[in-house]
């Protein structure tokens, strides 16, 4: 009898994570669109990051005119690519760079920082994306890491709020946040 029950909510179990799983998949499907968008960025000699950025600033401008705003933010993008090379030939060449990106552009405000606030997980990835959202931070310091740059974000939002400020994220603060993101992407 013990073992029966053992297969049934084994059983049970793994109907409910599948059932879970085509709920956010469908749910990634409804914000996402199918068509991919592709973009190239200008060489420069800056660096493979900015070579990257001008490349992801070239795709926000097209899924900004074909789709509008929400979907515009790369880092909400579905199967995200880059790819950099050198731009010219020769030695000076070399240090020249120029990169492609495609992706889905997905809605701003993605099923996994839909599901992490449902069950009152507030990663920090979560976080600095809400924090890059209201523009405490650039999208390129959206790391997952609560380092220093994070922390000084946390403070200007806390200050311009009139918040406690102590660069931690507490309940207040992440209230105003979710309030404050929420408003944004509408």
């Amino acid at each position: 009898m013990m073992m029966r029950n053992k297969r049934i909510g084994t059983v049970g179990a793994t109907v409910l994570l599948a059932m879970a799983a085509s709920t956010t998949v469908e749910a990634q499907t409804d914000r996402c669109h199918s068509e991919l968008v592709k973009a190239s960025g200008r060489a420069t000699i800056l660096g493979m990051g900015r070579a990257r950025r001008l490349a992801i600033d070239n795709w926000q401008r097209e899924v900004r005119q074909k789709y509008g705003e929400r979907f515009m933010d790369f880092t909400y993008a579905r199967q995200a690519k880059h790819e950099c090379e050198s731009a010219s030939i020769g030695t000076l060449g070399q240090l020249n760079k120029r990169c492609n990106v495609s992706a889905y552009p997905c809605a701003a405000g993605s099923v996994a920082d839909d599901v992490e606030m449902e069950q009152g997980i507030d990663s920090t990835f979560a976080i600095q994306r809400m924090l890059a959202r209201l523009s405490y931070l650039e999208r390129e310091q959206v790391d997952g890491e609560y380092g220093p740059i994070t922390r000084e974000a946390v403070r200007n939002f806390q200050r311009h709020h009139r918040l406690h400020v102590t660069g931690e994220v507490d309940e207040v603060t992440l209230k105003r946040l979710r309030e404050d993101a929420g408003r944004r992407i509408r």
